[in-house]
């Protein structure tokens, strides 16, 4: 069975702007942002989702607070981030995501990385590579794997981890029983299914339920690698979305507030793919004049969120904003925009979309379109 290529978690140097982000998906180093429906704070990574994390007020408009590199909790709650501190030993900190406030630091011996986060922010997944090896430690318990490993997710009741297996030729997809300490191959839904491709990007939703990931195939054709950890079984989603790996990283994905829907947002293929949670299978195309690639600033988004009520969604590029009526798949836009935006987000009360730069910000009225300032 041929496996899947996972997102490569990269330790990268966080740039100052979104503009230093140039050429690259935003699992790396590309600028990408979160908004979780309803919730007044915006997440920007301006130097990809290892990268340091910023905060901004999508009601304000004001940046809020910026965090060393880390891993967001799904939930949006907790960030998680480390640090080298003394000899020998790396501090843990644990920020509360909605103010950047510190809740609590630890210190651990030995040198360590923040691999992953349980989707509540309860447990955190610390990483090192030694000599050929892979230790882990979760809460107090460590794991030592003979090879080159990297964590995937963490499964809601804490019983398994999931990890990508690197080998000389090619890699798997294992998962880590973490009471009797034993690997075993993550399974597929349909054991005769052969996927394979590169991953452009993943969200996980806020329950901790899925992890999903779009991949791109080497003739072009795409879908989105659906893992439940739960079960700890894979699902494969074909998607209507074709072309090369450049045309599709393009694209946000974003839920929404019942996280029963998956949102695809494809400015270079001009399409908003849904994706049914509770079916597995797509549940409807929204078609828009795709953007010229020639006019893209690749590196720089794009962004998605929706309204806490479900009703809309918004996307932005580097300088264009979208919005979807996903009940009438109507779209509007592009709507020009002056600067460079970061990231995109709906005030609490969804009346109001939010595209953020870095020094202003563009508000549109959520049911017209019309920009108000």
């Amino acid at each position: 069975m041929k496996r899947l290529l996972p997102l490569l978690v990269l330790i990268v140097i966080p740039a100052p702007s979104a503009a230093l982000a140039d050429g690259c998906p935003p699992s790396t180093c590309g600028t990408t942002s979160s908004a979780r429906p309803g919730a007044r704070i915006l997440f920007v990574w301006p130097s990809g989702q290892q990268g340091l994390l910023q905060g901004f007020d999508l009601v304000s408009g004001a940046r809020r607070f910026t965090l060393p590199s880390g891993v967001l909790s799904a939930d949006g709650r907790t960030y998680v981030s480390s640090a080298r501190a003394k000899v020998n030993r790396t501090t843990v900190a644990r920020f509360d995501a909605s103010t950047g406030r510190l809740r609590r630091g630890s210190s651990v011996r030995g040198r360590w990385r923040v691999a992953g986060v349980s989707a509540d922010g309860s447990t955190e997944v610390l990483a090192r590579h030694l000599r050929g090896t892979t230790e882990l430690r979760v809460g107090a318990s460590r794991y030592l794997l003979r090879g080159n490993y990297e964590v995937e997710a963490l499964a809601p009741d804490r019983r398994r981890l999931f990890l990508v297996h690197w080998r000389n030729r090619g890699y798997a997809l294992e998962q880590l029983d973490l009471a009797s300490r034993k690997l075993s191959p993550t399974r597929l839904d349909d054991p005769d299914e052969k996927m394979s491709g590169t991953a452009v990007s993943a969200v996980a939703t806020r329950d901790g339920r899925w992890l999903l990931t779009l991949y791109v195939k080497v003739d072009g054709e795409s879908f989105i690698h659906a893992l439940d950890l739960r079960s700890g079984i894979a699902h494969c989603v074909d998607l209507p979305l074709k072309g090369d790996y450049g045309t599709v990283w393009a694209t946000a994905l974003t839920l929404s507030p019942d996280e029963q829907r998956l949102y695809l947002a494809s400015p270079l293929l001009g399409r908003v793919t849904t994706v049914d949670l509770r079916a597995l299978e797509v549940g409807g195309v929204v078609r828009f004049r795709p953007v010229n690639p020639m006019t893209y600033t690749f590196g720089i988004g794009p962004s998605a969120a929706v309204s806490p009520n479900g009703r809309m969604l918004a996307f932005v590029t580097a300088r264009g904003l979208w919005l979807v009526d996903t009940a009438y798949g109507v779209v509007r836009g592009p709507k020009p925009l002056r600067t460079y935006v970061l990231g995109v987000g709906f005030t609490p009360d969804g009346k109001r979309v939010v595209a953020v730069a870095l020094h202003r910000r563009f508000v549109f009225d959520a049911a017209s379109g019309a920009l108000v300032r």
